[in-house]
Order: structure tokens, then sequence, then C-alpha cells
């Protein structure tokens, strides 16, 4: 069982390979392109979880990017890309656990399959950071694995508590999945303020949403 940072760092050469190659993961970026691209405001965009950032290269307009990600490996290899004429990259290596994000700075908050590793009260924060951050009409855009249902999810949570027990390490701490159901996160997100939660589209196991500051 790795640390969170350990693992990314390991895939962090491959990880572009491993996703669009043979995961088969182009369709799912191609979706998240659309859905950036028609953004009505979208000149500043956080990201997080950013990694080598297959997201960040769809950002096809100009626009100040944040990076946030907590490999410095991963980061390195998003930091050699040529990306969009205009995209203007900062990163940051740490966790979106700890940083402060500042209110009301950005237009579009994105994140790409790295919330499945918190628990509720972790999301909780997170979400109601993401919230604060947005300016009013701003957008937040996810797409991440989630579970079929709540005992689907109860039985990944039991294992991760377990796991985290038996390891004596703080939850999300170690790359371990807690993918919510649907219908947990749109709970969550409720709470942090959003209340109209849009799905996107959803594969097997993956959805794509997004949902609007008002």
């Amino acid at each position: 069982m790795k640390k969170m940072k350990d693992f990314f760092d390991d895939e962090a050469v491959e990880h572009d390979d491993l996703f669009v190659e043979k995961m088969g993961m182009a369709e799912f970026y191609d979706e998240v392109e659309e859905v950036l691209n028609n953004c009505e405001y979208k000149n500043s965009v956080l990201v997080l979880g950013c990694g080598s950032g297959l997201e960040i290269e769809r950002l096809k307009f100009p626009c100040n990017v944040v990076g946030v990600d907590l490999s410095d490996k991963m980061l390195e290899v998003l930091e050699k890309k040529k990306l969009y004429d205009g995209v203007n990259l900062k990163t940051v290596c740490g966790s979106f656990l700890d940083l402060d994000f500042e209110e009301e700075k950005y237009d579009i908050v994105l994140s790409c399959y790295a919330m499945h590793h918190f628990n509720s009260e972790q999301k909780q924060n997170i979400y109601s950071k993401v919230y604060k951050c947005l300016k009013k009409d701003g957008v937040f855009v996810n797409g991440d694995t989630m579970a079929v249902n709540y005992d689907e999810e109860d039985k990944f949570m039991a294992e991760a508590e377990q796991t985290y027990q038996k390891e004596n390490m703080p939850f999300a701490s170690l790359h371990v999945d807690v993918p919510f159901c649907f219908e947990h996160e749109k709970e969550v997100l409720r709470k942090a303020g959003f209340n109209d939660v849009e799905l996107v589209r959803e594969w097997t196991k993956t959805k794509l949403y997004k949902c609007k500051k008002k």
C-alpha cells in the first residue's frame, strides 16, 4: 500500500500512456474539452489534482491556469508540455485539503479523477472551498469514478477505513479509492452551496458533471 504522493510520483512518466492509450480515456477528455469550451466565463481556471495535465491540454482558449497536485514528479511532466497559445500556467505542489483557495477568484474549477480518495468530511471541506473560490456564475466541472449505489460506496468506505486503521495513517494519505455514489456526491455538493448539479455524461464507472455558483 503506497502513500498517495509516492504512488503518483512512480506513475508520472507513464501516466499519459496509461490513461490515453491503455485505458482509452481520450473520449472522456474530449467530453471535458467540450464542456470547458461551452463555459460562458473562462479567464481564470483552477485545476485540482492536475497530475500531468491531460485536462489542461484540453484548454483551447487563452486563460490563466493554476494547477495543483501532490506529486512534484507529475508537475514536472506537465511543465514540459507545449500548451495552447495563451494558456498561462502556474503550478502548486501540495494537498488541496491544506491549501487555501482565494475567494471569488476563478471562473472555472476543474478536477478529473482526483476526488475519489476522500471521505465525506474531507470532500465537504474541499467542495466548500471550491464554491467560495468561484466567481458568481463560475462553474465547477468534475469527472470522477463513482460507485453504483450507497451499498457499493459503503463497501469501499469500510475497506478503506479498515486499511487506514491497520496502517495507522490519516485518511487520504494512502492510494485507496473510496468513490461516492452520485446521490451522495450531489448531497455533499448541495451542502457546499451548489444547488444545481448537471450530469453531463456517464460511462460504466465514471460520471462527468458540472455545477454553477449562482
